[in-house]
């Protein structure tokens, strides 16, 4: 087995990605590059320079889980997983796996990158429009878009959406599920990603009302957090979108 392929096959067998949530501009500017956007620079040198920021820090996060994957794969697969090891164990980031990663996240990234434009193109004629409705259309892409950029699961918050739908999901009871599950470091994180998404020339015209609501920092008070707020009612309901799906499966297999 060549090295490129213990590469592969660990990646394939692991899903092995940097958390999404931390990635940097240099990550940012490889995603732009692989999504052939013009002017974006040249995608091996970018990514190195993705690899060099946060290889560093996630390198050993990177070795427990593939430590931990070891431990649980077949015999036929150690002999990739002792390959791929020892680049985890080492602190270049222009290794192999540490260069593989930063592609992998910043193609992760591409594709986030436009489903956020297709959001942004279907909010644009409301958003254009202006008044009430294009804010709540800015606000809702706004939403959709942090929840993806940030690879934002519903089971991160699920006891605080779980008392949020036991309670009948109330307009009035939305305020609660906003400060319960914003903390200052996510909410910056998501006003990050959704500014890098939109501050771009060629974003739709409705990135412009979704940019003004990412600018700055978040506001104290998370219920009053413009880009939060339709984040976690997304995630809520995507959470409630796979109890039904859920439902659905044992209802189907409690009949076979």
């Amino acid at each position: 087995m060549t090295p490129e392929e213990a590469l592969a096959r660990v990646l394939g067998l692991t899903g092995l990605s940097l958390p999404r949530g931390v990635l940097g501009p240099e990550t940012w500017a490889l995603a732009r590059a692989l999504g052939d956007e013009p002017g974006a620079g040249d995608p091996a040198e970018l990514a190195g320079a993705a690899s060099a920021a946060h290889w560093p820090e996630l390198r050993g996060p990177m070795q427990a889980a593939l430590l931990r994957a070891r431990d649980r794969a077949d015999a036929d697969d150690l002999e990739a997983f002792e390959t791929v090891l020892e680049w985890a164990a080492d602190e270049d980031p222009d290794t192999p796996l540490a260069r593989a990663l930063a592609v992998r996240a910043a193609q992760e990234l591409a594709a986030s990158n436009a489903r956020a434009r297709a959001l942004l193109r279907a909010a644009e004629a409301t958003v254009v429009e202006g008044g009430a409705e294009a804010a709540v259309a800015a606000s809702t892409a706004a939403g959709a878009i942090a929840a993806d950029l940030l690879d934002l699961d519903p089971e991160d918050f699920g006891p605080e959406i779980a008392e949020y739908v036991a309670g009948g999901g109330r307009p009035e009871d939305v305020d609660e599920l906003a400060r319960s599950t914003g903390d200052p470091e996510i909410r910056t994180w998501a006003r990050s990603a959704v500014a890098s998404t939109v501050d771009d020339p060629e974003a739709p015209n409705a990135a412009d009302g979704v940019r003004v609501l990412a600018s700055g920092p978040p506001p104290e008070d998370p219920a009053l957090d413009l880009v939060w707020v339709p984040t976690i009612l997304a995630l809520t309901q995507e959470a409630i979108e796979r109890s039904l799906v859920d439902e659905v499966s044992d209802q189907a297999a409690d009949e076979a």
